[in-house]
């Protein structure tokens, strides 16, 4: 995946609501980024159409107070999936307290940084 600000959209897979939409910087293996109540940091890398990817996320807002995945803090996330162009989809899970929970995202490319 090329370096640049990318929209990120997230959708539960398990029936659990996620955070609204977002926006990560990619930048020489770095991932940094946020949206509405969190902000996340990790590492990647891509290659041949593959990405995979660690971060971690965390609240920057008070949440909603009934939302398990708003009321953890250092929750960590693996992600994999596949890119092409300025788009790439992946799969995720994320483990929340004692909880793991599945999620799929898109990357779309926004502007290069």
């Amino acid at each position: 995946m090329k370096n640049g600000l990318y929209v990120v959209r997230v959708t539960g897979l398990d029936g659990v609501e996620w955070p609204p939409n977002g926006v990560v910087v990619l930048r020489d293996g770095v991932m940094v980024g946020g949206g509405t109540f969190v902000y996340y940091q990790g590492t990647y890398a891509s290659r041949d159409g593959i990405f995979k990817g660690e971060l971690v996320v965390n609240p920057h807002t008070p949440p909603p107070p009934n939302h398990l995945f708003y009321n953890a803090v250092d929750v960590g996330m693996g992600i994999a999936g596949t890119y092409s162009g300025n788009r790439a989809e992946l799969t995720g899970t994320a483990l929340v307290g004692k909880r793991s929970l599945a999620v799929r995202l898109t990357f779309e490319k926004l502007a290069d940084v």
